[in-house]
């Protein structure tokens, strides 16, 4: 595979993951609305099936995620076999600076953004589950 080739799916592969990320967050952004608007009131089988709707869409978008991982690590193994490359790039993220503890600068990345997501999946969770919205008739939280 040539150099041209890798880049061109590396960029490719880049566009995806930016895609991926952005449609989670207009989910999750479209969840926050819905639920300050429609579900801070509404009853509980209704907040439980908006609540995992969401999981869905979010499990198949870190599913999807997961497979680009993958096809990105494999766009560096395939980098790695260029002996000189022409554009002077190393690594797409594979340096492991000392101040990372040995973790790449792509294995600190793809924590931060799990450990991002997980986050506001909990906060999503507590604010449909447990959170007394102010002024919600308190029939509501049944």
């Amino acid at each position: 595979m040539s150099e041209a080739e890798i880049l061109s799916i590396r960029n490719e592969l880049t566009g995806l993951v930016l895609t991926v990320v952005s449609v989670s967050f207009g989910m999750i952004s479209a969840y926050i609305a819905g639920l300050w608007l429609f579900l801070k009131d509404a009853p509980l089988l209704l907040r439980c099936t908006a609540f995992a709707l969401l999981s869905c869409g979010l499990a198949f978008m870190g599913g999807v995620t997961a497979g680009l991982n993958a096809l990105l690590l494999g766009t560096e193994r395939a980098w790695g076999g260029i002996a000189k490359p022409a554009t002077g790039i190393a690594s797409f993220g594979a340096e492991r600076p000392d101040y990372l503890f040995g973790l790449s600068y792509f294995d600190i990345s793809t924590a931060l953004g799990g450990v991002a997501f997980l986050a506001i999946y909990l906060v999503l969770f507590f604010l449909t589950f447990f959170y007394t919205w102010p002024n919600q008739r308190p029939e509501a939280r049944i």
